[in-house]
């Protein structure tokens, strides 16, 4: 069996560490293409709030013309 030695715990160690480095590093850009990916569900949602805005002032619109038309129908 080998012989643990300082040496190769600090050999371990230091891969560890750099291991722990590069999963914090993922882990920190995963992090920031969540934000990205939740500000670009923010925007599109914003985008639906816009379009159903609009529908319902054309449905508005569109009931306005409507009874003007059964006015001058009659």
């Amino acid at each position: 069996m080998a012989e643990v030695t300082n040496e190769l715990l600090y050999d371990v160690l230091k891969k560890i560490q750099t291991g722990m480095s590069e999963v914090k590093g993922t882990l920190s850009d995963h992090d920031l293409q969540f934000i990205a990916l939740r500000e670009q569900l923010h925007a599109v949602q914003g985008d639906i709030l816009r379009i159903e805005r609009q529908g319902a002032s054309f449905s508005h619109r569109l009931e306005r013309i409507e009874q003007r038309l059964q006015l001058a129908d009659a």
